[in-house]
């Protein structure tokens, strides 16, 4: 349980320091896209991507730290892992190898090996 636990939390961690690294970004990446001839309603959906996945990563890492408490903590600990677990299959993809997708992909690690260490959720 202490193993998991930990497990969690440094993926919890390693998610908000993600988001923040992501997120310090922002300012010269949406000046850099502004300065490009791309239609404005791109640089706009551009900027909002940016954000939300900076965004989703403070939410995924709250939603995961809160749910280690719940008797439900295992299932939600486990479907927090996905997000990172798609993400960092996407960013592969797409963008190929660099440190953003490692920081991803073992956020999902962390989470996916330490929501299987919590123990089941009590039956009433």
């Amino acid at each position: 349980m202490r193993t998991a636990r930990w497990l969690v939390i440094a993926g919890c961690v390693l998610s908000f320091g993600t988001a923040m690294l992501h997120g310090a970004g922002y300012r010269a990446v949406s000046s850099e896209i502004a300065g490009t001839n791309a239609r404005p309603v791109l640089v706009a959906a551009y900027k909002v991507l940016w954000l939300a996945f900076s965004i989703e990563f403070i939410v995924l890492s709250a939603i995961a730290a809160a749910a280690m408490g719940s008797t439900r903590g295992k299932q939600l600990v486990l479907l927090c892992s996905l997000m990172p677990i798609f993400n960092a299959g996407l960013m592969w993809f797409f963008l190929g190898p660099f440190l953003g997708v490692y920081c991803v992909a073992a956020t999902a690690v962390f989470l996916l090996a330490g929501g299987l260490l919590l123990p089941d959720a009590t039956r009433p």
